[in-house]
């Protein structure tokens, strides 16, 4: 009704042009605008929301590899990110994410995806330099990858595997804290949360993270649906952004029981660093490093006594790159090569070795496509296509 009437409206102030003394073309040109604007309308209750403070972000990425015999399409994630402005210094922030095309729910289905809630929490702002976050689903804070994961933040089709293997992105838990400014350093940040520990078999027993053969740090990551908060990690965050340098160093601190009651200390260690030079005939260029380190205080309790014992007491790797980023009008090319070298846990600790090259295209702000030729120095090498959008 509100729509008929509006229309109405504007159909009677154009024609009253004529004893205005418009012409046809002035009547013509007013009544294209309020068409304009009646489609652009949005219904009432999307309107009071927005007015409330309701906003949604998205991002998405479609994924195409060739490489070990095999040619695969995906459409790995699509992400939601509602948040709203509960009042002056609250603010409520949640990322739901669909995997893969869909949830598998028979023995026959075509699907093999999941639903994930990634974050779920409430910011409230104590002061200028201090907010606290509430209890809820939270990113650790980590590294980079793992905060901050939108597929513009990455040049490669997929992510650094760094951030897979020894990191393992994504990396969220319910868990509660405090982050901010430090006024005294410009650019100084800090993020402090405490969160659910790792869990030896992550509350199912069918991942076999007990056992040797099959324990890696990305099964350890415990369940979010409230079955485990016996051991509380603590990570912490100092943040430094300034110019074109942006770097962190961070600490995840906690101890794991596996299933025997038995318990060891296990303790991360991440550095990373990203330079781009602003000026000067280096400009463009942009250097990024990582190192990570984690460290096993008793690795025979890591898994079951009946499953054996793993044998190392800490595992470490690091991600060097170089990008350069070249303006196209209003988009980007930035070409890169990356050299990942890590050791990864299974029944035994091996060294893995990962060099790869490609380029992003950046149309605008809001999406891109990407291509890389991953070597793996054991022979599985792959190629990789994604488009990415974020909005």
């Amino acid at each position: 009704m509100k729509k008929i009437y509006t229309v109405f409206l504007a159909t009677l102030i154009s024609s009253a042009g004529v004893a205005l003394g418009q012409t046809q073309e002035q009547r013509i040109e007013a009544l294209e605008k309020q068409l304009i604007e009646l489609k652009g309308a949005k219904p009432d209750s999307l309107q009071q929301a927005a007015a409330q403070g309701l906003t949604f972000n998205f991002y998405g990425v479609m994924k195409y590899k060739s490489g070990g015999g095999s040619q695969k399409a995906d459409p790995h994630r699509l992400v939601l990110i509602p948040s709203y402005k509960l009042s002056d210094t609250a603010k409520f922030v949640a990322e739901l994410e669909f995997e893969h095309g869909g949830v598998k729910d028979g023995a026959n289905d075509r699907f093999s995806g999941a639903v994930e809630l990634e974050q779920m929490y409430i910011d409230v702002q104590i002061n200028d330099y201090m907010t606290w976050r509430s209890l809820g689903v939270s990113l650790i804070p980590v590294g980079t990858v793992n905060e901050h994961h939108e597929p513009d933040l990455f040049y490669s089709a997929n992510r650094p595997q760094i951030y897979k293997q020894l990191i393992p992105t994504t990396w969220m838990e319910m868990a509660t804290g405090i982050h901010g400014d430090i006024p005294q350093i410009d650019g100084l940040s800090y993020n402090l949360l405490f969160s659910q520990g790792p869990q030896a078999n992550a509350g199912n027993k069918a991942r076999g993270t007990d056992t040797t053969d099959k324990w890696s740090l990305k099964n350890m990551r415990p369940d979010t649906g409230g079955k485990n908060f016996d051991d509380i990690a603590t990570t912490l965050k100092l943040g430094y952004d300034r110019g074109g340098f942006a770097g962190s160093v961070s600490t995840y601190q906690s101890k794991l029981t596996n299933t025997d009651g038995d318990t060891s200390d296990m303790d991360l260690y991440v550095a990373s660093a990203a330079y781009r030079f602003q000026e000067g005939s280096l400009k463009g260029l942009e250097l990024i490093g990582d190192y990570a380190v984690w460290e096993f205080g008793t690795p025979a309790n890591i898994t079951d006594t009946a499953a054996g014992d793993i044998t190392w007491d800490s595992q470490d790797g690091y991600r060097l790159e170089a990008a350069y980023h070249i303006p196209r009008g209003d988009n980007e090319l930035v070409p890169f090569v990356r050299f990942e070298e890590f050791e990864a846990g299974g029944a035994t600790i091996n060294q893995k070795e990962y060099v790869t090259v490609g380029a992003m295209y950046k149309f605008g702000a809001n999406w891109e496509i990407k291509a890389s030729y991953m070597d793996l120095k054991d022979g599985a090498n792959e190629i990789q296509v994604t488009v990415g959008l974020q909005f």
